[in-house]
């Protein structure tokens, strides 16, 4: 038995259903999988995408990096709070 279904996108100009395995629109020729290119371009232009902490750079003066340090180590202590909380939340919403 194959699998004869098709997975289906709405066009976001002319709001026809078509093939989404394909690059435009069957109905206008719109390329409907360009915005989702375009964030995966811009996001992959960034530096670390995965956690925003302040960085320390080589280049900053000895007072800016004793200081950025305890920064970064709230902002981690805050993210692993948040993350443990979001553990929690998925763990009990059976």
């Amino acid at each position: 038995m194959t699998d004869t279904s098709m997975h289906v996108k709405r066009c976001p100009e002319c709001d026809e259903w078509t093939d989404a395995k394909l690059d435009n629109c069957t109905h206008c020729g719109f390329p409907i999988h360009e915005a989702r290119r375009s964030e995966i371009k811009k996001r992959r232009q960034v530096d670390d995408i995965h956690i925003p902490i302040w960085r320390i750079n080589k280049d900053d003066p000895f007072w800016l990096k004793i200081f950025k340090r305890p920064v970064q180590l709230v902002q981690l202590a805050l993210y692993s709070i948040v993350a443990f909380f979001i553990y929690l939340a998925t763990a009990f919403a059976h």
